[in-house]
């Protein structure tokens, strides 16, 4: 049986060479770091984070908040620290007034103590607040597109019609109206309500409301027919009797919608005076008025007024008087 052993002053060599070599690598590592030609210098943007901001001011300038910073150090930490700054933080006082003044320090920007920070530019910044106020303005709904030819825009009812805005004095002068997200009246066929988004009014105003409802009133395009020679009526009470009109028939045009004034038929439309129970004078001129199906509406008369006479024997009479009137009218 063979067996080997190491002597003990074996294993105090080997591992004091261990510890040497240990030992040397840890310090060409230190060199290697500190060493100049791993140092870098670099200047990059940092933000400027604002603390306990009042809320009856805005902060109008400067709108970029940024300050630029030169740092030195290893570059193994100022790569890094490039990348992902960390941000010069300013407390606003207790009723900070209109102007703030702010001194930007080297030390004030929190980074690791082996980085040195060499230059901050601005070193100070001036910070000017504006107070915040309310105002009340109108709201505009914009359209685009066109409704089909059959179609027709009756109304747009806006509801709220007027919002509230906050925001500064400044910003709030330069606001005429609000307005929202337009409507496409191509993809509108029948009376409808949206609810439309209102843009925002400016980079530092705010909108109490954020939309709006809008109520879009569509109708037909209204449809015109002529119905000639159709008979006028007489209403009377049963205590009149012995009375007539002339003329008789009148053409009479009607309007509507389409699909209602297509299927109105002659016998829709009825032509009627009505005397009440005091006749007007014989040679006197009574309204024509027309009966019509729901939907319809008279758009003209021709003639528009009948003639009263109360006896058939002096109706030829009553015709020669009224044209020998419209003569010497003429």
């Amino acid at each position: 049986m063979i067996s080997s052993s190491v002597a003990p002053g074996g294993r105090v060599k080997d591992n004091l060479l261990l510890k040497l070599v240990s030992l040397l690598a840890a310090v060409l590592l230190a060199y290697s770091v500190n060493s100049e030609r791993n140092t870098s210098v670099l200047s990059f943007n940092v933000p400027i984070e604002m603390k306990n901001s009042p809320d009856d001011k805005v902060l109008l300038r400067p709108a970029r908040r940024m300050a630029q910073v030169t740092v030195r150090g290893p570059s193994f930490l100022v790569g890094p620290l490039a990348s992902s700054p960390p941000p010069f933080k300013v407390v606003v006082p207790d009723g900070v007034g209109e102007r703030l003044q702010v001194s930007l320090k080297p030390s004030d920007l929190p980074v690791p103590s082996m980085i040195e920070v060499l230059n901050v530019e601005p070193s100070e910044i001036d910070f000017v607040f504006e107070p915040i106020e309310r105002r009340e303005f109108k709201v505009e709904v914009p359209r685009r597109g066109q409704l089909n030819q059959q179609l027709t825009l009756s109304k747009v009812e806006i509801e709220p019609k007027v919002v509230t805005v906050r925001g500064p004095r400044s910003e709030l002068r330069q606001i005429k109206f609000i307005e929202s997200e337009p409507i496409d009246l191509e993809d509108i066929s029948e009376t409808t309500t949206l609810t439309l988004g209102l843009r925002s009014p400016g980079n530092q105003s705010a909108l109490v409301t954020k939309s709006v409802s809008v109520r879009v009133g569509i109708n037909e395009t209204p449809r015109r027919r002529t119905f000639e020679k159709r008979p006028v009526e007489l209403r009377t009470s049963p205590a009149i009797f012995g009375i007539g009109i002339e003329p008789t028939v009148v053409t009479v045009s009607v309007e509507g919608p389409p699909s209602v004034v297509a299927e109105l038929d002659a016998r829709d439309v009825i032509p009627y005076v009505r005397i009440g129970e005091a006749p007007p004078n014989e040679g006197r001129s009574v309204e024509i008025r027309v009966e019509l199906p729901s939907g319809c509406s008279v758009s003209k008369i021709e003639p528009s007024t009948a003639l009263v006479f109360g006896d058939r024997s002096r109706k030829s009479a009553i015709k020669a008087q009224t044209s020998s009137s419209n003569k010497r009218v003429r």
